[in-house]
């Protein structure tokens, strides 16, 4: 008997695939049955040889003695770049492989995501696997039954995406060359860690951008005014768009920064006692519902509703698709689903109404029907994935069951965080489906014998639509952008008035005003200007919808910046911002602006749009890039920059071994919060005390303060209060000395913590 071997990029998409096509035996790293046998990737199985393959210096030693040799040999490129089976997963690579060459198969179905990135994955994979046999293309975007069975009738040779291969694999050599080849520059010129990247550095640059905005910001005091009517509505003056008052009294945005015209001018109008309603408009208007989410558009919401970052919020979605099995997969640039998807939509609708939280609302939306349309339903809109969603799972489903695994602890996913990353995707779910929330909207103006004209605006609803579902399901504040139409503080609804009528004046005040500034990025606003980056620049068209980054390396990028030291957290009350460090300040003074900005990202897509398209080549590529490398790598060795990257530390304490200054390293969590602090001698004598010592979590049964640390350095010894709990009886607190000991071992000193009970224990 033959087979065919399809080859999926992750397990799930495997089992899925496998269920349809009759490959029902589980055996050790694939399924078989039906003529088919099909396997998996685990993400990655194959990538780009690290620079010691090719005979360069390793990063391990670009400080060393070889340093020089490691800055002569740059940049970096390969005459043939290698790929090699990743550690990590060479296990399942092995599976692969050999189901490759096992001579009852007799061809290859590349089952892999359908975007760029899916089309190398496998191509890597089968290329380090040396397969020679005939490859043919699965092509879904979902996987429903239908379009499974869909997509395996209508197999495309691979041939017809070998140009979108070359593309990306220019991509993908590209970008090791410039990071390679710029961080070693960057961080060899200046002897500091300096990690430099097509999508990592534009994204610390919009941190500091923006971190600048805000500490140049001058506040202006500017003036304005308010006129209560008799009529029972107020009007408004917020600048001289009319040119009135002379330019040296206004700022460039027509603001008057005079108080005396303004006081002037409140008098002119009480004076006058009335005005006129020269121009009065009344129409209606409607927002239309937000879209499904795709994972960056989850992520925003998340960081801004509960503060999680985006790779705590893809931690858990992930989770929730893999473990749980209730969400679709969450790794979607996309916030349309496919036709196929259609017939299915009303059965997951109710199985969200079988969740007590959701019941009314559910019961609502299907008696008024689904709201579906080409803001729901796009094959056209849908590349790789379809919107994230839940699953069939969904129906009757034990919220009370999401408990993380051990390993997804670790990244921050608890049963609270699944909760409420679920709760928002069933909220959107259900919302997405409703009607436009309808509204009318009027604006008038009123003129003054002095010839100022005032202004004002209001809305009355007509039809709450999904307004209303979005309020009774969550936060009033997680409405969609579009909500912002006119500004809060002037929305009024007004009496019968008509154009032409006379208004009158009950009083009029002077309303001080200063200019705010900027805020720093958070998350969400850093994610959404990784989304836009294309807005920024003059070539930016092929970004549209894309950005730099994709929906599965954003958060890791972000995370990345932070565990390099460039950016930390800024935590205002419930507000969690970025701002960049020292290092990441330094860091954009010293790179050449081409490295950080988005245009290198907006030309490398137009480029390998065009090998896409067959309309140019990889040579062609790859030449225009090696010349453009070799120019940056001279340009930052001609720089002469003067910048500092020594860290200030603060000195905390003077160590208790040996005298010399103690520093403080703090570890931070995904959230920015403390999780411990370690001190360490500036001389390493061996010296080092962390907070959450395996000791005091033994005998106090907590990490020790920041406060009990210092003091325990500064006097060598520290008594504390431990807590026992005992089999023989002797639950209690008992009177604890803490001290160290110096001890050395081959030739190495290293400190120990003691414990010795001071106070008898005592039952509770």
């Amino acid at each position: 008997m033959s087979y065919a071997l399809c080859i999926a990029e992750k397990p799930s998409v495997a089992r899925d695939i496998a269920n349809v096509i009759g490959a029902k035996e589980r055996k050790n790293g694939y399924f078989e049955g039906g003529g088919y046998l099909v396997t998996w990737a685990v993400g990655h199985l194959v990538g780009l040889a690290e620079p010691d393959e090719y005979g360069f210096i390793p990063q391990n030693q670009i400080f060393s003695e070889l340093k020089s040799k490691a800055y002569d040999e740059l940049p970096l490129i390969p005459e043939n770049f290698r790929l090699i089976v990743l550690e990590a997963t060479k296990e399942q690579f092995r599976i692969v492989y050999d189901l490759m060459h096992r001579n009852d198969v007799d061809y290859i179905i590349d089952c892999g995501d359908m975007g760029p990135e899916g089309h190398i994955l496998q191509w890597f994979i089968r290329q380090k696997a040396d397969c020679t046999k005939p490859v043919k293309r699965f092509c879904a975007t979902s996987m429903t039954e239908e379009a499974i069975k869909q997509a395996m009738s209508k197999l495309r040779p691979i041939e017809d995406f070998s140009n979108i291969i070359k593309g990306e694999f220019c991509k993908k050599k590209a970008d090791w060359i410039l990071g390679m080849s710029l961080s070693r520059a960057e961080s060899i010129k200046y002897g500091a860690g300096i990690n430099v990247g097509r999508v990592q550095s534009p994204t610390l640059y919009f941190i500091v951008k923006r971190y600048l905005e805000v500490t140049n910001f001058k506040v202006t005091n500017y003036y304005t005014m308010k006129a209560d009517l008799i009529e029972g509505f107020s009007v408004f003056w917020n600048k001289d768009t009319d040119n009135i008052i002379p330019v040296k009294l206004k700022d460039s945005e027509s603001r008057v920064l005079d108080k005396r015209i303004i006081d002037d001018t409140v008098q002119d109008v009480v004076k006058a006692g009335n005005g006129v309603i020269t121009e009065l408009n009344t129409v209606k208007r409607g927002v239309d519902r937000p879209q499904l989410y795709d994972i960056t558009e989850l992520q925003r919401d998340a960081n801004r509703k509960y503060g999680y970052t985006a790779a705590v919020t893809l931690a858990n979605a992930q989770a929730l698709y893999e473990n749980f099995k209730v969400l679709t997969y969450p790794r979607t640039d996309s916030r349309y689903i496919t036709s196929d998807l259609q017939p299915y939509l009303k059965d997951r609708i109710k199985g969200i109404g079988t969740l007590d939280k959701y019941r009314t609302a559910v019961s609502e939306l299907l008696s008024k029907g689904l709201n579906v349309d080409k803001k729901i339903v796009d094959d056209s809109k849908v590349t790789d994935h379809h919107a994230l969603i839940p699953t069939e799972k969904v129906s009757h489903f034990d919220i009370e069951k999401l408990i993380p695994t051990s390993e997804e602890s670790k990244k921050g996913v608890t049963s609270e965080t699944l909760k409420n990353i679920l709760d928002l995707v069933l909220c959107r779910m259900i919302v997405s489906f409703s009607t436009s929330y309808i509204y009318e909207q009027t604006s008038l103006t009123v003129k003054f014998p002095n010839a100022f004209s005032f202004t004002a605006s209001g809305s009355k609803p007509i039809s709450l639509g999904w307004k209303a579902v979005q309020e009774s399901l969550s936060d009033k504040d997680q409405f969609d952008d579009d909500m912002a139409n006119t500004p809060k503080d002037e929305e009024q609804i007004f009496p019968n008035i008509s154009k032409g009528q006379t208004v009158n004046i009950k009083n009029c005040l002077n309303v001080p005003k200063k200019t705010t500034p900027p805020k720093l990025h958070t998350e969400a606003t850093l994610l959404t200007a990784m989304e836009n980056a294309g807005t920024m620049i003059d070539n930016g068209a092929i970004l549209k919808g894309k950005g730099i980054g994709t929906q599965a390396t954003r958060a890791e990028i972000i995370k990345k910046l932070f565990d390099t030291e460039v950016v930390e957290s800024d935590e205002k009350g419930k507000t969690i911002y970025i701002k960049p460090t020292s290092k990441g300040l330094s860091v954009i003074r010293v790179l050449p602006e081409e490295l950080y900005s988005p245009k290198i990202t907006a030309d490398w897509e137009t480029q390998i749009a065009a090998i896409a398209e067959g309309t140019s080549t990889e040579s062609v590529f790859m030449d225009l890039f090696i010349e453009f490398i070799r120019r940056k790598v001279q340009e930052v060795k001609d720089a002469t920059t003067s910048v500092s990257f020594r860290k200030e530390r603060e000195v905390v304490a003077m160590c208790p071994m040996c005298g010399a200054e103690v520093y403080a390293f703090v570890s931070k969590n995904d959230k920015g919060k403390i999780d411990f602090i370690r001190y360490y001698c500036a001389k390493k004598c061996g010296f080092n005390l962390q907070t959450n010592d395996n000791i005091f979590l033994t005998r106090l049964k907590r990490s020790i303060s920041e406060a009990e640390a210092k003091k325990f350095m500064h006097n060598k010894f520290i008594a504390l209060d431990c807590i026992r709990n005992g089999n023989d009886g002797k639950d209690g607190t008992y009177k604890a000395e803490f001290t160290f000991t110096k001890k050395d071992y081959k030739d190495k000193h290293y400190c120990f913590i003691n414990c010795e009970p001071v106070k008898k224990i005592f039952k509770k």
